[in-house]
């Protein structure tokens, strides 16, 4: 994915507030951890979250995507980024905040690659470190057979793209159709996106079989819901 999306992405996504989500997202850090000064944003896309965050905490970036992550590394070019797999990375250091945002836990598709990436993140952290995550649609919210129709309306850039929630098992699809305007022409092409569809008890024992205990907030930073996790010892210590 993201071969032909990724420099279209941010515009894509213009109805986004980083600026407001790294904002309360430090204030939830700010009461669980205030010493905290590192943050690895795992699945850090363009590095967006990323822009914003620099100037709170020393932060570095891991994405799977090379597309996204030149984009991520032009943005913040004082970054490391890591090009690398949520569930296999190695980065030799621990970080005192982790994150995971924007649904990025549910490409990974099954609940055994959930609990591995989790494990890794975990394995990755500080012993008073937090790890947080936002999931995507749980199976019962899904909107299955929607019709989904978004714009972009820039000088240069029109972009028109349609899709259709779908399910295959416990899985949601979207083939993506992007109609691209630019002064150099228009085109049209297609993306999949496959993401796993988990119930919050799913998410919950994946955290504890990683050794944290985790408190959930239903509305996040995007309306998704976000799951803040620590390890068990450290769970009650500034407590949600």
């Amino acid at each position: 994915m993201y071969t032909k999306t990724a420099k279209f992405y941010d515009a894509l996504y213009h109805f986004k507030d980083y600026a407001a989500e790294a904002e309360k997202l430090q204030a939830f850090i700010e009461q669980l951890n205030p010493n905290a000064k590192t943050l690895l944003d795992v699945a850090c896309g363009t590095g967006k979250h990323l822009e914003y965050l620099q100037n709170i905490f020393q932060v570095e970036g891991l994405e799977l995507s090379a597309d996204l992550l030149n984009v991520a590394r032009e943005r913040c070019p004082e970054v490391s980024f890591h090009l690398g797999n949520m569930m296999d990375f190695n980065l030799g250091r621990h970080f005192d905040v982790i994150t995971c945002l924007f649904s990025s836990i549910s490409y990974v598709k099954t609940i055994e690659n959930v609990e591995q990436a989790i494990r890794c993140m975990a394995q990755h952290l500080k012993p008073e470190g937090i790890l947080v995550i936002e999931p995507w649609i749980s199976p019962e919210k899904y909107w299955r057979n929607k019709i989904v129709a978004n714009f972009v309306e820039e000088p240069e850039l029109k972009i028109a793209w349609m899709y259709k929630h779908e399910t295959e098992g416990s899985v949601s699809v979207s083939n993506i159709h992007y109609l691209v305007g630019t002064p150099q022409g228009v085109e049209h092409f297609t993306e999949r996106h496959e993401m796993g569809l988990f119930k919050q008890e799913q998410y919950v024992q994946a955290f504890e079989k990683a050794g944290l205990a985790v408190d959930y907030d239903p509305e996040g930073l995007f309306g998704r819901g976000m799951y803040i996790a620590r390890f068990k010892f450290m769970f009650g210590a500034g407590s949600l």
